[in-house]
């Protein structure tokens, strides 16, 4: 079964390095022909948004170094180190184009980069990237001197033990364990680009994630496009996006080229691009310890709640974003937390990130604006993070805001323990203790999404024990399937196989596999999300997006609208 989970889906590239190519089955798709489709749940940012390197080495590499080293095959740190200055050199984090880039090109003042702007421009700058990367790490292993050479009479290539070597010999040859027949001679340009492109194309699951990281390389507004395009190519039609901003510098500690304010600037201009296009609303990225950060008066930190409520305020955004696995909950915080951040702050802020937290749930109260989630055991900066999103710290939030909009993102996997719960899965699962409360609250504005559900891509022995899943869950919670909408996780899903045929198979899956017929589809894919976006007429969500559109002179017409009424906001059509 496919994971959400860097570590779980291969360590990043170091699973291919132990497996060389990957063959997928085929799965069952059926195209919307024409459905309308509202993704709530995607992502459009480049590699400038993003601490890249503290995110690679530190939530996927140092938390489970074992594991790591084992899935590449190689049981040696270079090899993790090669790994990630591959990543980052092919990710483009110092040439993706940062805010200000982008928004001179979005108001016309200056010319778009090629390589931004292009999908197959920038795979080619990615593919020389990468031959000039095996240039250099060859050039590196033959330069390090004596200590690193053979027996006298011997080449002076890196020993067979050296990662670097290791790393080299499989994307040369195209499978790990190989020895380059021609090691004994530094490795030339021309033979490092036919390599490079090799590797793009036959590599199996290596050569998915190189392509994967060369959109990051792009500009956010061709990111929107591509996305809409492959939906349309799919056979449904977009009516908005919500693409989700994340904040994780102070978990991670490294700052990112563009910082949270800017992110968020330049999302409002691609919000405001003229033309037949589906509506763009963001979350924006909400970190409590930023918050908590800011008002111990910490040099250089600015209000996370205050850059929310101008977002939602001033730029368009629908809603704001929590990552709990970066290291809170959203209730009842304790510790641990990493050393660095309480030496940092001077105090341990169980009760400050609880007081930050629900200061920006009032703030989401006011302004009608809804909560998106990262709910799935996955992804931690540290130990046991990742388990922080459990919806069971969310139940105290849900009672204390019965109006708060909130989507717990990630439904369908059934295979992560909730808080205090013993039974076997599926009932001790995550998906069971939300789906309980949304029982016994079936009004409340509470959801699940089902996004990136790469099970949907898997074959059908792995698929019907999660089809058998959803019809229970469904039946014992939420008969009409009011809480649960669809989401991509798109740029994030691109790095699958089945990508291209995505949300095919998830129609597929809802309707072939679980057995849902036209209107429980329509509900998912579109008029669930209806009623967690602040869409409804006169609601106080709705106008205060009317008034952004008022301000920058774009139609109202584009933005999707519910059904008003007593509970037509809760309730549906």
């Amino acid at each position: 079964m496919l994971r959400r989970d860097f570590l779980r889906q291969g360590a990043l590239i170091g699973a291919a390095l132990s497996t060389g190519c990957v063959s997928d089955d085929a799965t069952p798709t059926a195209p919307g022909k024409g459905q309308p489709l509202i993704d709530a749940h995607c992502h459009v940012f480049n590699a400038s948004d993003l601490p890249t390197t503290r995110f690679l080495r530190q939530v996927v590499f140092e938390n489970y170094p074992e594991q790591s080293f084992r899935v590449m095959g190689v049981w040696d740190p270079d090899a993790t180190d090669v790994a990630i200055e591959l990543a980052l050199r092919l990710l483009g984090t110092n040439t993706a184009p940062d805010a200000d880039q982008e928004i001179r090109v979005l108001t016309n003042k200056a010319h778009a980069e090629t390589t931004a702007a292009n999908r197959e421009q920038a795979r080619q700058a990615a593919v020389e990237d990468m031959a000039r990367f095996l240039v250099e790490i060859d050039s590196r292993n033959r330069n390090r001197g004596p200590a690193t050479m053979g027996a006298a009479g011997e080449h002076d290539a890196a020993p067979p033990e050296s990662g670097e070597t290791k790393f080299l010999d499989f994307v040369i040859e195209g499978k790990a364990g190989s020895a380059r027949p021609s090691a004994t001679a530094p490795l030339t340009m021309t033979e490092a680009r036919a390599a490079s492109a090799r590797a793009f194309i036959d590599l199996g699951m290596f050569s998915r994630y190189l392509e994967w990281f060369s959109l990051f390389r792009l500009y956010r507004h061709v990111l929107v496009d591509q996305l809409v395009a492959d939906a349309r190519r799919q056979g449904f039609e977009p009516l908005m996006l919500t693409p989700l901003l994340v904040d994780y510098d102070e978990w991670l500690f490294e700052d990112v080229r563009t910082p949270l304010a800017k992110q968020m600037e330049v999302m409002d201009y691609v919000s405001r691009r003229p033309g037949d296009r589906p509506a763009v609303h963001g979350y924006i990225g909400f970190d409590p310890l930023r918050e908590v950060a800011f008002r111990a008066n910490i040099k250089g930190t600015v209000s996370s709640l205050a850059t929310a409520r101008k977002a939602l305020s001033e730029h368009g955004f629908v809603g704001v974003k929590l990552y709990p696995p970066m290291g809170f909950r959203p209730s009842g915080n304790h510790k641990p937390y990493p050393k660095r951040t309480e030496k940092r702050l001077g105090f341990r802020p169980d009760k400050q990130l609880d007081q930050a937290l629900d200061d920006l749930y009032k703030l989401c109260v006011e302004l009608d604006a809804p909560i998106m989630a990262h709910g799935y055991s996955s992804n931690g900066s540290g130990r046991d993070y990742a388990d922080r999103g459990d919806p069971a710290y969310w139940l105290p939030v849900f009672r204390k805001y019965p109006s708060l909009r909130v989507c717990v993102a990630h439904f369908g996997r059934f295979d992560a323990r909730s808080a205090g719960r013993t039974q076997p899965f599926p009932d001790g699962s995550w998906e069971w203790t939300l789906g309980e409360f949304v029982r016994d609250n079936s009004r409340q504005p509470v959801f699940a999404d089902i996004s990136y559900f790469s099970e949907a891509l898997e074959t059908e022995n792995k698929r019907a024990p999660l089809a058998q899943y959803f019809q229970r869950w469904v039946s014992e919670f939420d008969p009409e399937v009011d809480h649960l909408v669809f989401g991509t996780d798109w740029i994030m899903l691109g790095r699958e196989k089945g990508y291209s045929h995505y949300i095919e198979s998830v129609n597929s899956f809802l309707r072939q596999d679980c057995g849902f017929g036209d209107d429980v589809c329509d509900k998912i894919f579109r008029r669930n999300a209806l009623r967690l976006l602040p869409l409804q007429r006169w609601s106080k969500g709705r106008e205060r997006l009317l008034a952004w559109y008022r301000r920058n002179g774009v139609d109202p017409k584009r933005l999707p609208i519910s059904p008003s009424g007593v509970f037509a906001g809760l309730m549906g059509d």
